[in-house]
C-alpha cells in the first residue's frame, strides 16, 4: 500500500505551506487512497522520491522493451530478453525505438511554479500534462529560491501577501475573480498537484540531461528532476544506470576531453606537465610518469573539466546563500 512521505513534502526546507489555512492533509488523504485504488490495486509499483511520486511506468518487468528490441533485430525466438536493448541497442548508441513510446506517469506534490514552467516546456516525448487551473484551484504555499542569497527576505516579502489573498478568497471577502487574482500571485508559488509523463526515450535524453545533467541547471529544478532520476531508479535500476553510464553528466567531459586533445594537439607529457603530475626526463627522449595514475582520471579532471557555469559564478559574487 503506498503511503506519502508528507514529512519530504511539508519538511522541504524552502517550502511554506498553508496547511493551516488549507485542509492539505486531506487532500492528500485522498490521493493516497485514490492512489491504492487505481494505480497499485492494478499491480503497479508506486514509488516516492522527495516531491515526486512515479505513479505508473508502461514498461514494466522491461518486456516490452524486450519485445520491441527483438522484433527489431529479428529475434522471433527470443523476444522476451530483457538485456538485448541495453547491451545490443544502447551500446551500439543504436535506435531508442524499444523506450520511445515506453512513458512514465509522474505525480509533482509541493512544487512551485517556477519548477512547473520549466518542465512544461517538453512537448515532444511528453504525453500527459494535467495541471489544476488556478479558476478554481488556490495555490498550496511559497517556494523560496533555491538560488535565493536572503531567503528570509522572500518569506517576508511574498508569504503574507499570498497568505492574504487565499483568506479573502475563502471568505469571501474579494470581489475580484480567482482567475484575475491569480495575476497578484508571486512568481513562486507552490502548485496543486500535477501530472507529467514523459517518454523514457525523452527522459533520458531530454529532461534529464537538460534540466540535471548539464551545467547550468536551475536549483530548485534540478532539485525536483533528480527526484524523477530517483524515481526511475527505484522502479528499474539496471535499464537506467545503463542509459546514465550513456548520458550522464559525465559525457560533457568526454565531449570536452576530446575536443581539447584535438584542437590543441595536446602529448600525454604535455598534459601530465601542465597539471603538475610529477613527470622524469629520461634518455632520448623518454620520460617517466607515475605509475598507477589513472588515466581517465587526469583527462577528466585536467582537459575535461568544464568551466564555471553562470550560477556558479553568481555564487562566488554574493558568497552564495546566506544562513538562516
Amino acid at each position: 500500500m503506498f503511503r506519502f512521505d508528507r514529512e519530504a513534502i511539508f519538511g522541504h526546507p524552502r517550502l511554506r505551506l498553508f496547511d493551516d489555512i488549507l485542509p492539505l492533509h486531506a487532500y492528500l488523504d485522498d490521493l493516497e487512497r485514490h492512489i491504492n485504488e487505481i494505480f497499485v490495486a492494478q499491480g503497479e509499483r508506486v514509488v516516492q522520491r522527495g516531491r515526486v511520486v512515479a505513479l505508473r511506468s508502461t514498461d514494466r518487468g522491461r518486456l516490452v522493451s524486450a519485445f520491441k528490441a527483438g522484433l527489431y533485430l529479428g529475434k522471433y525466438h527470443d523476444l522476451g530478453n530483457r538485456t538485448r536493448f541495453l547491451k545490443r541497442m544502447v551500446a551500439a548508441e543504436h535506435s531508442y525505438e524499444p523506450i520511445r513510446g515506453e512513458t512514465v506517469l509522474f505525480l509533482f506534490v509541493g512544487v512551485g511554479k517556477p519548477v512547473y514552467d520549466h518542465l512544461v516546456t517538453y512537448s515532444v516525448g511528453r504525453v500527459t500534462r494535467i495541471a489544476a487551473g488556478q479558476r478554481a484551484n488556490l495555490p498550496w504555499g511559497y517556494e523560496v529560491p533555491a538560488e535565493a542569497r536572503d531567503p528570509e527576505r522572500y518569506v517576508r516579502e511574498n508569504v503574507p501577501r499570498l497568505r492574504q489573498l487565499l483568506l479573502e478568497v475563502l471568505e469571501e471577502k474579494s470581489g475580484e475573480p480567482m482567475q484575475a487574482l491569480r495575476s497578484a500571485y508571486p512568481v513562486g508559488y507552490v502548485m496543486p498537484p500535477f501530472l507529467l509523463e514523459f517518454g523514457e526515450e525523452a527522459l533520458i535524453k531530454n529532461v534529464f540531461r537538460q534540466r540535471l545533467f548539464e551545467p547550468g541547471a536551475q536549483g530548485a529544478t534540478a532539485e525536483v528532476v533528480r527526484d524523477m532520476l530517483d524515481c526511475v531508479f527505484a522502479l528499474d535500476r539496471e535499464k537506467w544506470e545503463v542509459l546514465f553510464d550513456y548520458h550522464g553528466p559525465h559525457v560533457q567531459r568526454w565531449r570536452r576531453a576530446m575536443r581539447r586533445l584535438r584542437d590543441e594537439e595536446l602529448t600525454a607529457e604535455e598534459v601530465f606537465r601542465r597539471y603538475d603530475f610529477p613527470v622524469e626526463d629520461e634518455e632520448e627522449g623518454w620520460v617517466r610518469i607515475p605509475k598507477g595514475v589513472s588515466l581517465y582520471e587526469v583527462l577528466l579532471e585536467t582537459v575535461g573539466k568544464l568551466p564555471p557555469t553562470f550560477w556558479e559564478k553568481q555564487k562566488r559574487k554574493g558568497g552564495g546563500p546566506k544562513d538562516t
